[in-house]
Formats: C-alpha cells, structure tokens, sequence
C-alpha cells in the first residue's frame, strides 16, 4: 500500500505580507506627494499674489510734471541780450543761444564764472554745403583759467542749432 501524504497545516509556508507592504508604501509616497505638490502650490499662489500687488502699485504711480521755471523758445527771446562773446559766424541770437549753451556746460565742467567780455572765438571749420560750421569758444572761467569749448552751428528750417560738445 501506497502511502498519501498528510497535509499537516503547520507545515504550510508561512504567508507573504509583501503585497501589503508594497502597498502602505505607495500610499505613503502619494500622501508626501500631494502633501508637497499643496505647499508648493500655496506659496506659489501667494507670489503670484504679491506680485500682482506690486504691478498695481506700479502703476497707480503718478509721475510729477517737473515746473521749468524758465520757457526757452528761440524765437522769442528777450530784446536785451547781456554780455555776448563777439566774433564768429553768427548772427546776435545765435551766438547768444550758444553762450547759454556754453554757460551751461561750463558749469558742469567748472568753469562756474564763464565772462563774456573776455572770451574769443574763432571759425575752425567754414559752413559747409549744407551750412554746418564749427567754432571754437575759448571761455574765461572768470578765475583766471580759459577752456576751450567746440562749437557746430547747424542750420535747420530757418533756425540755427547750436551742439556744444563736452569737454
């Protein structure tokens, strides 16, 4: 006779909870995920917020309109022109809207008390074709130094442009 084995239940293999592990895991990892993907969203949304913020504060800015105490227009300028250099190619206006030019850049270069009276120019370059001509101002800064200032006069539609170059 032929003997059957037994199944004892004992000796049965022990059962795999790796299903069960594998499982907790994937849900712990989605759980960090979404908790990670919350926060990130949540201070996103408030730099998207606080940016926007700061664009409307940017543009409810008002520029103030700066006062110019002093309209220059060269076709109306003053009957008494004051102490103006002599000599050169222009006319009284011209050389007088160039002194104010030069008076100007003086300052900013330091010759702060620029004299007419004692300041000469001469023509460096005769106008061209197109009437364009340069002078050179030697200027009397008033302390006993002189600086030299080039000078292009350009006419354009009936008025001459004065480009005083920087020193």
């Amino acid at each position: 006779m032929e003997s059957t084995p037994s199944v004892n239940p004992s000796s049965e293999a022990p059962k795999s909870n790796r299903n069960l592990i594998i499982g907790v895991v994937i849900a712990i990892v989605l759980c960090c995920c979404c908790v990670v993907t919350g926060v990130g969203g949540y201070y996103g949304y408030q730099a998207y917020t606080a940016a926007q913020q700061a664009v409307q504060q940017f543009e409810n800015i008002e520029i103030p309109e700066i006062p110019s105490e002093i309209p220059f227009d060269p076709n109306n300028l003053p009957t008494e022109l004051g102490d103006v250099p002599q000599g050169g190619l222009a006319d009284e206006t011209t050389r007088y809207t160039a002194w104010l030019s030069i008076q100007l850049v003086g300052m900013m270069s330091g010759c702060n008390t620029p004299t007419a009276s004692t300041t000469t120019i001469s023509v460096v370059q005769e106008p061209d074709s197109s009437g364009v001509w340069k002078e050179a101002w030697n200027v009397d800064c008033g302390n006993g130094s002189f600086n030299s200032y080039n000078v292009t006069f350009t006419p354009e539609n009936g008025i001459v442009n004065v480009n005083v170059e920087l020193p």
